[in-house]
């Protein structure tokens, strides 16, 4: 296939990646914590329990819809912890926010493309599920993938020309695990012109840091670009509860 070979090259954007993470505008601190934040808390991989507490303890089943996309937790923590690690991202309340989109967009890693309503939504996917012009942008701006990128979809392209084909190719390219899990991160911090995500949003940032439901609104909105519902609101404060459990196993 015309993709076979990309992959083998796309683990040594990882270095890349860590580098591109002391280029976080100057105006990033990853240690604004609140009274009631524990301290302890903040810098440190989540726990294969507190994933699964995440996500309700769902698995993956055979028989169920999509299934050779679907992850178990066991499968996606490593990919999720080094996207944090990658994005310097390090605080527990910016990790719940974006864990929990990841987690309310798939259906608890169920799939990583967009499917509904049936047949779905051409190039929209990734762990994040994001439309196409980030799906885009993303596979541009990731070394491993950039050339195949730009030769489906070139430069200064009106994104709205492009054909169903060519952006489910350009989707391909960035649906590996260690890419498509870490999209929502990439997305936060380094997506748009500038290069700083949603970095810039003001109030953002502190207030997820400081965990509160204004900073989390204000992502939703600002950033992500999609409405409050109850729904993701809930799975936002199960993912807050969960990532501040101390897992004492």
């Amino acid at each position: 296939m015309f993709f076979t070979t990309f992959n083998t090259f796309c683990y040594l954007s990882l270095v890349f990646w860590q580098v591109r993470a002391l280029y976080l505008p100057p105006n990033y601190e990853p240690f604004l914590t609140g009274d009631a934040i524990d301290p302890d808390l903040e810098d440190t991989a989540i726990t294969l329990d507190q994933l699964n507490q995440v996500v309700g303890n769902f698995t993956c089943k055979p028989t169920q819809q999509f299934a050779d996309e679907c992850k178990n937790t066991t499968d996606a923590l490593p990919f999720i912890n080094q996207g944090f690690v990658d994005y310097n991202i390090t605080s527990v309340g910016e990790k719940a926010a974006i864990l929990s989109l990841m987690v309310f967009e798939t259906g608890n890693f169920s799939f990583d493309k967009n499917h509904f309503p049936p047949p779905g939504r051409p190039g929209q996917g990734t762990r994040n599920l994001m439309l196409f012009p980030g799906v885009y942008e993303y596979a541009v701006d990731m070394p491993c993938t950039s050339s195949q990128a730009l030769a489906l979809v070139p430069n200064n392209t009106d994104l709205d020309t492009v054909s169903n084909d060519t952006k489910n190719a350009v989707r391909e390219l960035v649906l590996e695990d260690h890419l498509s899990f870490a999209s929502a991160m990439w997305f936060y911090t380094s997506s748009g012109p500038s290069k700083t995500g949603c970095l810039e949003v003001p109030g953002m940032v502190e207030g997820l840091q400081n965990q509160t439901v204004e900073g989390w609104e204000n992502y939703i909105t600002n950033c992500i670009f999609t409405t409050v519902t109850d729904e993701r609101k809930k799975v936002w404060n199960e993912t807050l509860d969960a990532l501040n459990t101390v897992d004492c196993s």
